[in-house]
């Protein structure tokens, strides 16, 4: 079986970009309700004024269309403007972003760390009280669903970035701990040992760095999971970002939001993917 290449890695991805943006445009255009905008619904409004809106929309009738005018539009710096907020999407874009990248790396970061401690602790340790309890806690908070995270962090002031860690750890916690046990537990791991080499030392050397493949690859999944629960918390926790404005423009059926937001996170979760895979081509080139 050959192996991909560099090239057609870079190329899945792209593909993979564009056809998210599409399936964002389709799904929404085949919502019920699309096309209907609740500020019609005041009976206030004037017939002109109820004429607008039926052009803001009349645009957006054919999602293929649309889609190809947005790509040929955001090629020359303009995204549209928004149904629902009024605003330039490159502007409500630029604004939340960094709001949402920066506590969802951080929960990375955090969710990680706790992890890898975690599971490295327990493995040198091997105290059953220490991993059982790491097991515990894991299999919690893999029971819980995003959105009732998203309310404990309402509810009790927790960071966004803590939430995003403890969706994070139990999917980490059990992978990263079997592979440390099951290196620690290898024949030339024991041999090393009986000839006097340091644990720390036959830790990094011989269960770790052979353990960095299959987390890179986890690494990779663990970042669109991330950007995933991030949606649900933004938008209970009433948060600035990104997940927030694809939760109102979803609501809103606005669909110049929807597809510039649902292509930036998928290239967040691509390109993470992406380096997680060509990463491991080079560590696969390098073995041979």
């Amino acid at each position: 079986m050959c192996k991909p290449s560099a090239l057609s890695l870079i190329a899945r991805a792209i593909g993979i970009v564009l056809l998210s943006g599409l399936g964002a445009a389709l799904l929404v255009r085949s919502a019920p309700g699309f096309g209907v905008d609740e500020r019609a619904l005041d009976p206030r409004l004037s017939a002109q004024t109820r004429e607008i809106l039926d052009r803001e929309y009349a645009g957006e009738s054919n999602a293929f269309s649309f889609y190809l005018r947005f790509l040929r539009n955001m090629a020359t710096g303009d995204m549209g403007r928004s149904i629902v907020f009024g605003e330039p999407v490159k502007d409500l874009i630029r604004e939340r972003a960094p709001e949402t990248v920066g506590f969802v790396l951080t929960g990375l970061g955090c969710g990680w760390l706790a992890a890898l401690v975690c599971a490295a602790a327990a493995v040198l340790t091997r105290r059953s009280g220490l991993s059982g309890a790491a097991i515990v806690v894991s299999g919690t908070l893999l029971s819980l669903p995003a959105a009732l995270l998203a309310i404990f962090s309402l509810l009790f002031r927790i960071p966004a970035s803590l939430v995003i860690a403890a969706a994070i750890f139990p999917r980490v916690f059990p992978y990263a701990y079997e592979q440390f046990r099951t290196g620690q537990e290898a024949m030339h791991v024991h041999m090393a040992k009986a000839r006097g080499i340091s644990a720390p030392r036959l830790f990094v050397f011989h269960v770790l760095t052979p353990a960095l493949i299959p987390l890179i690859a986890l690494a990779g999944v663990s970042v669109t999971l991330a950007f995933g629960v991030s949606i649900p918390v933004e938008a209970l926790a009433d948060l600035p970002g990104l997940g927030q404005l694809a939760w109102r423009a979803a609501l809103g059926r606005d669909l110049p939001v929807l597809i510039p937001v649902t292509l930036l996170l998928t290239v967040f979760t691509v390109v993470s993917n992406l380096v997680a895979d060509l990463v491991l081509l080079r560590f696969s080139r390098t073995a041979v």
